[in-house]
Order: structure tokens, then C-alpha cells, then sequence
């Protein structure tokens, strides 16, 4: 029997890297397998974006497309959403969402990425989320989820695409899960985390500073923003509309010319994943519903 011909494409958004180091352990995988595979970070390589749009749309067979973001605000970030709302419609088009989230809690992301998908015709056959070490903690000594993803969590991720492959070629059943096996949270935690956004995040978390005096000029602030939200005029000039609010230019810049004040948010951090006591905290969701 000839091996189905599969697509796949490996699309994420990782401000931190954590969302990157799932993407690429399963990129690895798939490479291991022999599979030929599309990546694309929408934050470092936006410009193409359209390009790999075309090529699944041309794509000749099954397509799978692994699509990934960091969980902030409870929510997947603009650039994955409007990503998955471009794209086309087409046969035999598959998908499995994962996300990566800081030991706060997960939030809808997963949700909404799965509904989102299967309105825009790419059935969710998989989906995970992967602990990982808060993204705003880089400072901390013992910041949230320190260690992760670890390599139970590659495993993890490992396993996922066995399974993917496996239903992609005919192995195993290929039963897409419905919008509401993706929502995990209760009722009362899913209603307040509908009011969360990263309009509500301004509120909280605090402006930065740019140091006219140590900042170059150097750019590395609007080579790194995945938001493509800063501009040098003639130093580093923010655009909220398009602030993700992952603090990479602060976190990145050599001279350490941004500076904001993160310390009061910690403890909220780490308040907020007490509360929640989200369990487990990387999981697979395999089996259609």
C-alpha cells in the first residue's frame, strides 16, 4: 500500500524560546522520521507569513499543520490567532495546537486556538500544552516552573507526534476532537478569563523606560520584538496596539538601556498558580470527543 503523502508545517511564536523548543524537538522528531517538514516563527520571520499560507494552500494530499504559542493573559498571542484566521480553506487539512504556559495557569489558549481551527476547516486531531519556566522571571533566582521543559515534557511532545503521524497515514483513527474537549477549565475560570487581554495586562504590568544615555541605537530591540511594535526615532519608540507585552527588548537589549520594574508582578505570579493548582501540568489531549 502506497504511504499517504502529508504536508506538514510547524508554526509557533515563542518570545521567550520555550514555545520554539517544542516546536523544534517536534520538528526533530518528524526530521527523524524522515519527514519533510515547513517551519515558520511568526515572531522572528513574519514576512513569511504569506508564503507558507500558499504553500498550504497548494499543498498536494493530507496536510498537518502544528501550530504553537505561549499562553499570556490566559489567552494565544495576535500572532498565531491572525495567523490561524488566514488560513485557507482546503481539503484534508489537519491540525494540532500546542502551547506552552509559565505554572500560572493555561488559560483558554488551547480553546481558542481549537475552535478557531476547526471554523477555519483544519480539524484538531491533537493538541497539548507544556509546562515551562515563566517568561517574565528571568531575573528570579527560582523563578516559576524553573527546569521546564524538561525531558519528561520532550517525551511528552515525542509521543504527540507518534500519535500524529500514526492517524495522518492511516494507522490510527483520525477522529478530530471537538471545540469543548479543549475546554478544560471550569465554568468560573473560563468566564474570568474571557475578561483578560493584554489590554487589561497594560493595566497591570509596568511602562518601560528607555535610558537615552546607555541605548546605541543599536536595534537589537526591533530586531528581537515580535510584535514588530518598536521603531528607533531616534531611540526606541513603543507601539501598544502591537506590544505583546514579552518584555524581549528589555530581556535582550546589550546595554540594558529598557529597564521596567517587575518585581511587584512576581508574587501575583506565583499567586495566581497557588490558586489555580492547574493539574496535570503538561498534557496530551489524543482521543476524539
Amino acid at each position: 500500500m502506497a504511504e499517504t503523502k502529508v504536508g506538514t508545517f510547524v508554526v509557533y511564536c515563542s518570545p521567550a524560546g520555550t514555545t520554539g523548543h517544542v516546536a523544534k524537538v517536534i520538528g526533530q522528531t518528524l526530521a527523524a522520521a524522515g519527514d519533510q517538514v515547513t517551519s515558520l516563527d511568526l515572531g522572528r520571520d513574519r514576512g513569511r507569513a504569506g508564503e507558507v499560507l500558499r504553500q498550504i494552500a497548494d499543498a498536494a494530499g493530507n496536510v498537518c499543520l502544528y501550530i504553537g504559542s505561549p499562553v499570556y493573559s490566559s489567552h494565544a498571542l495576535p500572532p498565531v490567532m491572525e495567523f490561524i484566521a488566514r488560513l485557507p480553506r482546503r481539503d484534508l487539512g489537519y491540525a494540532v495546537p500546542f502551547v506552552t504556559w509559565g505554572k500560572a495557569t493555561s488559560g483558554l489558549a488551547l480553546y481558542e486556538m481549537g475552535k478557531s481551527l476547526n471554523a477555519q476547516g483544519f480539524p484538531v486531531i491533537a493538541a497539548a500544552k507544556v509546562v515551562a519556566v515563566h517568561s517574565l522571571m528571568w531575573q528570579v533566582e527560582n523563578p516559576v516552573g524553573q527546569g521546564h521543559p524538561d525531558a519528561a515534557d520532550d517525551a511528552m511532545v515525542r509521543k504527540l507526534v507518534g500519535d500524529v503521524r500514526g492517524k495522518m497515514r492511516g494507522e490510527r483513527p483520525l477522529t478530530p476532537l471537538s471545540d469543548m474537549a479543549l475546554a478544560y477549565q471550569s465554568p468560573a475560570a473560563h468566564e474570568e478569563m474571557m475578561k483578560l487581554n493584554l489590554k487589561v495586562a497594560r493595566t497591570i504590568l509596568p511602562r518601560r523606560l528607555v535610558s537615552e544615555k546607555q541605548c546605541s541605537q543599536c536595534g537589537v530591540c526591533v530586531d528581537e520584538c515580535p510584535g514588530g511594535a518598536i521603531t528607533l526615532n531616534p531611540y526606541p519608540v513603543f507601539d501598544d496596539d502591537c506590544c505583546i507585552l514579552c518584555f524581549n527588548c528589555m530581556r535582550l537589549c546589550p546595554l540594558e538601556a529598557i529597564s521596567a520594574d517587575l518585581t511587584p508582578i512576581y508574587d501575583r505570579i506565583e499567586m495566581r498558580g497557588r490558586q489555580a493548582a492547574e493539574q496535570p501540568l503538561s498534557q496530551l489531549f489524543l482521543d476524539g470527543d
